[in-house]
């Protein structure tokens, strides 16, 4: 797995491709006003956010110019004939905001303001970079569907798909074959992106009771000898898929849900009380009535 801080540049065709998007941070992110520059030269954005292309290959020097608005110097009386003590031809920021501040509109109609440009806020892209040249060794026990946030210019590149960020897709349904193996489950359903889940445990002390089967025809069923059980009903709220910066760490999270969903399962899956047959509450006499 690579370090979560490195930052990546496909090496492909002549053409350098950097993944800048989390130095850039959120604030940056989808702003056509941003420029960035390898070596002074400016890059080119691609499709997903947060890559940008240089026409020649690297590594380079990766900076950002942010745009800064245009500073206010001056205020300016809008028509000069109108001069007086009252409106002088020029007002400093400071005695325009002055003047201004008892909320009369006749100041903002009377007076323009003169700006003057900034230069932008310029930020150096630190690395270190990783340059793709190489296929990394895939996992061996990969699981779920693996769709990760790729540049056009990647998508045809299998390779690296496990390095970037993306979304590990199946959990539900790993799940749910999953918890149809374990012990005392007899349903086990995807319903309304939930796993119904259905539970037959027995006493702590085994104990039968005979019953009558079911049966069609004249001839009458014997009665049979069956185990008693506690039934239990989980209803599961498992997500379809889990997110990371890269598979790895999607699978990581993938596991722990895993382990969290089935240690639920395990958890209602105790056996049951002899004297109260998992109710949680002994029933015993004019108390059954009571409770009925």
């Amino acid at each position: 797995m690579t370090d979560p801080n490195e930052r990546f540049v496909l090496i492909h065709e002549g053409r350098s491709m950097y993944y800048v998007g989390d130095a850039l941070g959120h604030r940056y992110n989808g702003r056509d006003t941003i420029a960035v520059y390898a070596d002074d030269q400016p890059m080119t954005p691609l499709h997903r956010p947060g890559w940008y292309a240089a026409d020649s290959v690297g590594p380079h020097e990766i900076t950002v110019r942010i745009p800064v608005p245009d500073r206010v110097v001056r205020y300016t009386l809008v028509d000069p004939t109108a001069e007086s003590v009252r409106f002088p031809s020029v007002l400093t920021v400071e005695e325009y905001r002055k003047r201004a501040d008892d909320g009369s509109d006749v100041w903002c109609a009377m007076y323009s303001p003169d700006r003057e440009p900034v230069d932008p806020h310029v930020t150096t892209v630190p690395g270190p970079w990783t340059v793709l040249t190489d296929a990394p060794h895939l996992p061996d026990d990969r699981v779920g569907q693996w769709a990760p946030s790729l540049p056009t210019e990647l998508t045809r590149r299998p390779e690296y798909h496990f390095l970037f960020p993306g979304l590990l897709w199946g959990l539900r349904a790993a799940l749910r074959e999953r918890i149809q193996q374990m012990p005392y489950v007899t349903y086990c359903e995807n319903k309304d992106r939930r796993l119904e889940v259905w539970i037959d445990v027995p006493l702590q002390v085994p104990e039968h009771e005979w019953y009558t089967p079911v049966q069609m025809g004249r001839r009458r069923p014997k009665p049979v000898q069956r185990q008693i059980t506690v039934k239990r009903q989980l209803s599961l709220a498992v997500p379809d898929g889990v997110s990371g910066d890269s598979y790895s760490a999607a699978r990581t999270m993938w596991d722990e849900q895993v382990a969290h969903w089935t240690g639920i399962v395990t958890s209602a899956s105790a056996k049951g009380c002899n004297t109260c047959h998992g109710r949680g509450y002994v029933i015993d006499g004019a108390e059954e009535h009571n409770r009925a």
